[in-house]
C-alpha cells in the first residue's frame, strides 16, 4: 500500500472568517448597553436624564427619557397631593388607599416600560404617554 496517498485537504478559511465579526459583536453590545441605560432610567426615576446624556442625538433615548420623567412627575405630584388629602378627617383613609394604589400603578407602569424595552418595542404609556416634555 502506498502511504503517500494524495489526500485532498479542505481549503482552509482565513483566520478572520472563523472569528466573530468585531462590528457585529460591538453592535450587539451597543444594543444591550442602550437597553440597560433605558432600563436604569425607569428603575431609578431620578436618572431619567441618563439616556439623554449617553445618547443625545437618539430619538429612542429622548422618548424613554420623556416617559421616565413623566412617570417621575406623576408619582411625585400624585403622592404629595394624596398625602395632603389624607389629613382630611374621615375621608383621609380613602385618599391613603388611593395613594397606595397610585404607587402600585407607577410600579406596574415601570415594569411595563422595562418589558417593552427588553422586547424591543417602543411601549408608550396609556393616558400620560402622550405628554411630551422632552422633544
Amino acid at each position: 500500500m502506498d502511504e503517500n496517498k494524495n489526500i485532498e485537504e479542505e481549503p482552509q478559511k482565513p483566520a478572520h472568517e472563523d472569528a466573530p465579526n468585531a462590528e457585529e459583536e460591538n453592535g450587539l453590545n451597543e444594543q444591550q448597553q442602550k437597553k440597560l441605560i433605558f432600563v436604569l432610567a425607569y428603575l431609578f426615576g431620578i436618572l431619567f436624564f441618563l439616556p439623554l446624556l449617553v445618547y443625545p442625538q437618539d430619538a429612542n433615548a429622548r422618548f424613554h427619557a420623556n416617559q421616565a420623567l413623566i412617570l417621575l412627575l406623576t408619582a411625585f405630584v400624585g403622592e404629595v397631593l394624596f398625602s395632603i388629602l389624607t389629613l382630611i378627617p374621615y375621608v383621609g383613609v380613602v385618599f391613603a388607599i388611593l395613594c397606595g394604589l397610585l404607587g402600585l400603578l407607577i410600579l406596574v407602569a415601570c415594569i411595563y416600560c422595562i418589558v417593552c424595552i427588553l422586547k424591543g418595542d417602543k411601549g408608550e404609556l396609556p393616558i400620560i404617554g402622550k405628554i411630551r416634555i422632552i422633544r
